[in-house]
């Protein structure tokens, strides 16, 4: 049995974020896999310009590639200067 909202992985590395339309944009991102509800889900911050962000910011779907080569559906939810909170809207697989 697990329990509630268990924190299974946190990963840091650089990736590339991108969005239908926008340039990609360098990042280094901090990310949390948990499991709620039977399911997982992915969560975090991206460290990177603000310029580069904040074009994906006002897209809804993006995604992000890890330093591993695997990619992420997410949404970028929140941008404060060049601090990005995101979201994964998308399966969260072995990463």
């Amino acid at each position: 049995m697990f329990e509630p909202n268990e924190i299974l992985k946190t990963l840091t590395g650089r990736g590339l974020v991108s969005a239908e339309g926008c340039e990609s944009a360098r990042v280094r991102y901090r990310l949390v896999v948990e499991r709620r509800g039977g399911g997982l889900v992915a969560y975090g911050n991206l460290y990177g310009s603000y310029a580069g962000l904040r074009p994906i910011w006002l897209e809804p779907d993006a995604q992000l590639r890890l330093s591993n080569g695997r990619r992420l559906n997410i949404s970028v939810t929140d941008l404060v200067g060049e601090v990005a909170e995101f979201e994964s809207t998308g399966p969260v697989g072995a990463l």
